[in-house]
């Protein structure tokens, strides 16, 4: 990864030592491949990889100096115990000589596709830096914070873990002025254990909330709404069910051709007849929210308004592609449990009587429960009675017996492994026809996208 900051950089803020070279930081990168003169090279310790090996092609590239945590001996090479704390601790006080507001978003599932589309709505009337990509490490957040601009004027960070204790350090970090959890599911339920151990990680990110800063989340969770007044923040819920009472609700009121018009409330504002692009969960949750978000900066309605019919999935997550008349539903740069469940009731309402293919690959880190969470969504799409379900993936024979057990006829029903997604694709090819539906859920160590590659190629 590489950046360029936002202003020129005195090194002293890196640790580097007064009275050697004070060229001004201009970029940073952590691969010395990626190093171009006059940068500073991020000599970073990982999990397969030691930076400090590559210290002599950084140089040889045209780096300017190095932070590393182990010397090679070039007096331009800073060595210190931990890199990353030195770029935490740059990076918070780059930050905070800026005056913005900060946006932070985390949640087990809709992050990018909030982040996306809010960061949309605010690029229209204000300055706005935001991570960008899978961007939400805590290697990735430090470097944007360190690329914010004078007179950016809101920075949204998406914030990811893996572990607990990872939010709270982002939150710390970046502190927040508006916080959102987007909802509690079961990704990482492998790595935390349950539930519960997922919402008290994500409920981390009030640790570094600003004093008056205030914290979003859905309304409806059992478990935020006991966790979060534990909390000892400005908090307010969101809803998208009129069925649950929320400080910010959008209810549908009727769908014209796929395409809900919703109203948005709170307290002191209503939204009426706001038409968005699509009827499904993902898109309904990020309305609200922006909504939410939008309201508490106080952005003035007509913008928020104007951005919400604007509204989109992020790519590979619903995008849709039509191949030869058939209509290709690809959200695959994840899966976990909830949002599957979600889009194969979706599918089910929205069908009309096409028939529908399901190609359904592994759900990933989901511990111990992965067999009996991995049958539950094959009997799900056993509901959708599709006209074939491919499974792909070590985990995906729990779809095969989950289905089956719901009564898909065993004929229907197809395990690959990864490596056979041509062979699938060629027999998908085969069994396709103008108006029929591809659905394509998996996470993204699969790459399900490639389905799409092969039948486009197949098609010309």
């Amino acid at each position: 990864m590489r950046i360029k900051t936002g202003e020129p950089i005195d090194p002293a803020l890196f640790s580097f030592p007064s009275g050697g070279d004070n060229t001004p930081v201009t970029a940073i990168a952590t691969h010395s491949g990626e190093i171009r003169p006059g940068d500073l090279f991020l000599a970073l310790q990982g999990e397969k990889t030691d930076g400090a090996v590559h210290i002599g092609e950084a140089y040889a590239n045209g780096a300017a100096r190095v932070l590393s945590h182990r010397s090679d001996g070039d007096p331009r090479t800073l060595t210190v115990q931990d890199p990353l704390a030195v770029l935490f601790s740059a990076a918070a006080l780059y930050a905070s000589a800026i005056p913005h507001k900060t946006v932070a978003v985390t949640g087990s599932y809709g992050k990018t596709t909030l982040r996306t589309n809010l960061t949309a709505i605010l690029s229209t009337v204000c300055r706005v830096c935001y991570t960008e990509g899978n961007g939400n490490t805590d290697l990735a957040v430090a470097l944007t914070m360190l690329s914010i601009q004078p007179g950016t004027e809101v920075f949204v960070a998406e914030l990811g873990m893996r572990g607990p204790g990872e939010i709270g350090r982002l939150s710390r970090l970046v502190r927040p002025d508006v916080a959102v959890i987007t909802g509690i599911g079961s990704a990482h339920i492998g790595i935390l254990g349950s539930k519960a151990g997922i919402c008290r990680a994500k409920c981390e990110i009030a640790d570094g909330m600003t004093p008056d800063g205030v914290l979003l989340y859905p309304a409806g969770d059992p478990l935020l709404a006991d966790a979060v007044p534990e909390l000892g923040v400005r908090a307010r819920s969101v809803s998208v069910d009129p069925a649950v009472p929320a400080f910010y609700s959008l209810a549908v009121k009727e769908v014209s051709e796929g395409k809900p018009h919703v109203t948005l409330s709170s307290p002191t504002d209503t939204l009426d007849g706001v038409r968005l692009s699509w009827d499904e969960a993902p898109i309904l949750s990020s309305a609200a929210f922006c909504f939410a978000v939008c309201s508490e900066l106080g952005i003035e309605r007509t913008v928020i308004r104007d951005g919400l019919t604007k509204i989109k999935a992020a790519p590979l997550r619903g995008q849709t592609e039509e191949i030869g008349g058939v209509t290709v539903l690809l959200d695959c740069y994840n899966a976990s449990p909830e949002p599957t469940e979600a889009a194969l009731a979706s599918l089910k309402k929205n069908k009309n009587g096409r028939r529908v293919f399901l190609v359904l690959g592994d759900m990933l880190e989901l511990g111990d429960a992965a067999d009996a969470l991995h049958q539950m969504i094959g009997r799900r799409a056993a509901a959708l009675d599709p006209a074939r379900l491919y499974c792909v993936g070590d985990f995906a024979k729990g779809y095969a017996v989950g289905a089956f057990d719901a009564g898909l006829s065993r004929e229907k029903i197809a395990l690959f492994v990864p490596d056979e997604l041509q062979v699938l694709s060629a027999r998908l090819k085969q069994e396709l026809a103008p108006g029929d539906l591809v659905f394509v859920k998996g996470s993204r160590a699969l790459a399900l996208e490639r389905i799409v590659l092969y039948l486009k190629q197949a098609e010309s």
